[in-house]
């Protein structure tokens, strides 16, 4: 009933708003093509004519060097042949340029306020020295680069489209030419490409400053494109050059917006006479049917506590009652599965720490029996108290996490062992950001590392002063616990350091003589805090080694 009532309504009022949308877009597509091409070439190609009559001034290189010296450092012979190839310049332009209708044209030396020549073919204006300093200001503006500009209070009385062109000398500033037409020739070369509801014609020059609007009275304005409303379009296109911005605006067509509007509403009554008649029929038919489904939707999405509730003994009933019992299965299934997991995931990281502390037990007990052959007693005493801390803290498995500040005094008496296996010969240093001391992580993750870095980087390393370093940093951000081992022993080489990244990425545990305690750690991490965390190795050969431990916060207290 929906379908027969809604469905061929909204089909019509769709096809009203796509075609409506459709020459909406074709407009634009036509305003975008007349904009950025052909109005961009019309106004590239007036700048061309405009610069190409200016430019002719070059062709007489005794004017240009009149023109940069001045009036003071010419003779009267010479300012007469100055005056009479000005006069011979203009006429030149006058009666060739490909712009036919020109006001007014004047050269004027640098930094002066007066023309050094002039040129009008009909009215005779008076430009006081005032306006003729505005014309160097606007100049200076520009960065001494052609400019074109709109003056809606000019001289003639009338506005005008003026052209400064910036004379040089040997690179440097020597005067502006000038060339005025009626602003009305510039307009009707513009609008002409403005055929759309309230079309709006901006040109900015590179400071954003308008310098040609459709509306007169926005020259010399800053653009601000948030004035334009809801319903307009903005197209935006260059020079060239860069010199100019051209940007139009436009409303769409009125009847265009009544049109889509109507049809919107149309939908809209068909959307809610059926939403009407669907309510009606889902409060009597369908209601535990989609009841239903959306407690298989949230199963689906591991929420196994969703049960369907049934309130009749017809056939929906009747399936409603076997999903229940589906759902529980599941759920126990689940339930005894993961708890079988978490079995074998703990006995996992039992077996791996048990790997752990006796390899370096072993390696201790030798360097005792080392010691105590040929010391015969003194360091003895403190060996033994160091390894007893150390065999104490290893036997104590029951807390899978400690306290950063107990896994460092651990290593604090492993470094008092090794101290006296290497006499004077390693030193050690730690950078704990305040507050990470209190940061729970696994333990026993830290010593392994520090005995390969000692075994492995500093005791073989010929360096005269090998150092260990220890640091800590929490990114509160990324709720993240950073540690480093760091020594300046003798590192690894490229290949080998390849074949060590490559086996941390395998899914499993790896075994490697020499290495199993940079494994089994790397592996209880991605075990006891999950698979996004775990270590990082670092190592250039001859300069050191380091390893980076990413771990989860799992308690920072500051008292």
């Amino acid at each position: 009933m929906a379908m027969t009532t809604a469905l061929p309504l909204a089909i019509l009022s769709g096809i009203v708003i796509y075609q409506v949308n459709l020459q909406i877009e074709k407009d634009k597509l036509y305003a975008e093509n007349r904009i950025k091409q052909d109005l961009r070439r019309q106004i590239e190609e007036f700048a061309d004519s405009l610069s190409g009559t200016a430019y002719r001034i070059y062709s007489n290189p005794n004017l240009i060097e009149s023109i940069a010296y001045g009036k003071e450092f010419l003779s009267d012979s010479r300012t007469y042949d100055t005056v009479m190839d000005i006069r011979e310049f203009f006429l030149s332009v006058y009666n060739q340029s490909p712009v036919q209708t020109v006001l007014g044209m004047y050269l004027i030396r640098n930094d002066e306020d007066e023309t050094l020549g002039n040129f009008f073919p009909n009215l005779y204006p008076r430009l006081d020295p005032a306006y003729l300093r505005s014309l160097h200001r606007a100049m200076g503006a520009g960065g001494q680069r052609p400019l074109m500009r709109i003056v809606e209070q000019s001289p003639y009385d009338e506005p005008i489209f003026q052209f400064l062109y910036p004379v040089k000398f040997r690179g440097n500033p020597a005067g502006l030419l000038a060339i005025d037409i009626p602003e009305q020739d510039f307009r009707d070369k513009v609008e002409i490409y403005n055929p759309f509801y309230r079309g709006q014609v901006l040109i900015t020059d590179v400071t954003g400053t308008i310098v040609y609007a459709t509306d007169s009275g926005r020259i010399g304005q800053t653009i601000d494109k948030r004035e334009n409303g809801r319903h307009s379009v903005s197209i935006s296109q260059s020079l060239s050059d860069g010199s100019l911005t051209i940007d139009y605006t436009y409303q769409i067509d009125p009847s265009q917006l009544f049109y889509r509007s109507i049809a919107y509403i149309v939908i809209l009554v068909a959307g809610l006479l059926a939403l009407g008649i669907s309510l009606g029929l889902s409060f009597n038919i369908t209601k535990p049917i989609v009841q239903m489904y959306r407690s298989m939707a949230r199963i689906n999405k591991g929420d196994y506590n969703a049960r369907v509730e049934v309130r009749t003994r017809d056939e929906i009933g009747f399936l409603g009652n076997q999903f229940n019992r589906m759902a529980e299965t599941i759920q126990q299934l689940i339930e005894h599965d993961f708890k079988l997991r978490l079995m074998n995931q703990e006995s996992q990281i039992k077996a791996l720490q048990a790997q752990i502390s006796p390899h370096f037990l072993f390696n201790t007990l030798q360097m005792m029996a080392g010691i105590a052959g040929v010391n015969k007693v003194p360091d003895l005493k403190l060996i033994c108290q160091s390894l007893s801390q150390m065999y104490r803290y290893n036997m104590n498995i029951q807390n899978e996490w400690v306290r950063l500040r107990d896994e460092v005094m651990h290593i604090r008496h492993y470094l008092v062992i090794i101290n006296k296996r290497f006499p004077n010969s390693i030193r050690y240093r730690m950078d704990l950001q305040a507050g990470s001391l209190d940061a729970r992580i696994p333990r026993l993750i830290l010593q392994p590392i520090v005995e390969n870095a000692v075994e492995h980087g500093l005791a073989p390393s010929l360096h005269p002063r090998k150092l260990l370093k220890l640091s800590a940093r929490i990114d509160p951000d990324q709720k993240m616990l950073y540690l480093s081992v760091l020594d300046n022993g003798k590192g690894m080489e490229s290949s080998k350091l390849k074949d060590i990244e490559r086996l941390l990425r395998v899914d499993q545990l790896q075994k490697a003589e020499g290495t199993i305690g940079l494994y089994n750690v790397h592996a209880r991490i991605r075990l006891i805090c999950g698979e996004t965390y775990g270590i990082e190795i670092k190592s250039r050969q001859g300069v050191g080694t380091q390893v980076i431990y990413r771990l989860p916060i799992e308690e920072v207290s500051t008292g």
